[in-house]
């Protein structure tokens, strides 16, 4: 019975280990080894542990304002930060990490829109657009800002330096008035 049991434990640990072993390399880009298309009769999950375009940018929210309206002096750009203070429970639990998230998927729709050939009037009645602008508007009335506003999203690639950066799209100028508070249908 002893000598049953080990063997079921190695022939189920030998089987796992193959399972994930084949899993990891049915993940590899398809350039490199794609098992299910000469191992068909295999039943390989097909989970995407890593892009197959890992992501070599990183993309930024910038902001300014002019303080009073009428005033000609812009601020500085300023940036809306994506990062959360990282703690031990953010392992698990991380509730603070949904806004930054979507602040980042709202940015990369636009770049994304502009890259697929969108007018610049298509682009500014997205839904991403709206959303952005308004976060923008938010954070420059909570500043205090009572004169106009303006976003613009840049990439970066870090490896390039200054010669990788790369504005993606720069608003119109938004009026931070009551009465104008959206410019979009």
């Amino acid at each position: 019975m002893r000598l049953v049991r080990t063997l079921c434990g190695r022939v189920m640990t030998a089987a796992l280990i193959g399972h994930i072993v084949l899993t990891i390399c049915d993940n590899i880009p398809d350039d490199k080894l794609q098992l299910q298309t000469r191992l068909p009769s295999l039943k390989i999950p097909q989970w995407r542990f890593f892009a197959p375009n890992p992501g070599i940018e990183d993309l930024y929210v910038m902001y300014r304002y002019q303080k009073e309206l009428g005033k000609p002096e812009w601020s500085n750009w300023k940036n809306i930060s994506f990062q959360t203070k990282a703690t031990l429970l953010s392992t698990f639990w991380n509730p603070g990490n949904r806004a930054q998230k979507a602040l980042f998927d709202t940015a990369q729709q636009i770049r994304t829109l502009g890259s697929y050939g969108a007018t610049f009037d298509w682009v500014v009645r997205s839904q991403g657009y709206r959303l952005l602008s308004d976060v923008v508007r938010d954070k420059c009335r909570n500043e205090g800002v009572r004169g106009r506003c303006q976003f613009m999203i840049l990439a970066s690639v870090p490896q390039e330096g200054k010669q990788g950066l790369n504005p993606i799209m720069v608003s119109p100028e938004m009026d931070l008035s009551d009465k104008q508070d959206r410019n979009y249908v």
